[in-house]
């Protein structure tokens, strides 16, 4: 069993949102954020539903409380939510926190073609392309997992998509010791703040689920070749 450190600061949330729809620090919106963002999740669960009581049908609002609903394992409710918003608006950051949703709920098919429906819009997004090979490796498409692990690049400034998507092939294949070198390559490199943030979705996907990575399954394919030049993430 590997032991990371910092795993409670790990499982606080993700901020891959779109902007408040009102610029206040007093908002229901935005204290919903903040609250969400520091892993309150029913104090945020409070504020955004006063948020969408203000505004109805407010996309950056009914995005966010797709991803509290997450958070509370409300999957059903908050896919249901998401969708609404794809019907009526489409949009990447619905489409991603569908995504986002699929791949919390261990559904990889669904969290797949979710992405894959992301890639149209920004194919070369490191954060996308990170937890779209999440998704590809639990769906054991190796093949494809590899494909797009060769668009990223390490050594990027603001992603450490390339180590936890390194991290993630290692452990398909049980190779503990790459994915402690991986991992402290993050903390070294972008420091344990990003590392943590990043770490948090990679022990929801493999640590804390109940998928058994064997030596049964196929090979996953090498990580020692050198990525392809990734292009400029729009």
């Amino acid at each position: 069993m590997i032991v990371f450190v910092g795993c409670a600061a790990a499982l606080r949330a993700q901020d891959k949102l779109p902007p408040p729809p009102v610029d206040t620090n007093t908002s229901p919106y935005h204290l919903a954020l903040l609250a969400y963002k520091d892993g309150r999740y029913e104090n945020a669960r409070k504020a955004i539903d006063a948020a969408e009581k203000a505004a109805p049908d407010d996309v950056p609002t009914e995005i966010l409380k797709a991803r509290i609903l997450t958070e509370q394992l409300d999957f059903a409710d908050g896919a249901a939510l998401l969708k609404k918003v794809i019907a009526s608006n489409g949009g990447y950051d619905a489409q991603f926190a569908l995504g986002d949703l699929y791949l919390r709920q261990h559904n990889f098919s669904g969290a797949v073609q979710a992405y894959n429906l992301c890639l149209a819009q920004k194919p070369n997004d490191p954060g996308l392309l990170l937890n779209l090979i999440y998704a590809l490796i639990g769906s054991d498409d190796y093949v494809t997992a590899g494909k797009y692990f060769s668009q990223l690049k390490p050594f990027d400034p603001d992603y450490p998509s390339y180590y936890f998507a390194k991290a993630a092939l290692a452990q398909a294949s049980g190779k503990g010791t790459e994915i402690d070198e991986d991992l402290e390559t993050v903390r070294t490199i972008y420091g344990s703040t990003t590392a943590n943030r990043y770490l948090r979705t990679y022990l929801q996907v493999f640590i804390g689920s109940a998928r058994n990575f064997t030596a049964s399954r196929a090979e996953p394919p090498s990580t020692n070749a050198p990525p392809a030049t990734a292009g400029k993430t729009p």
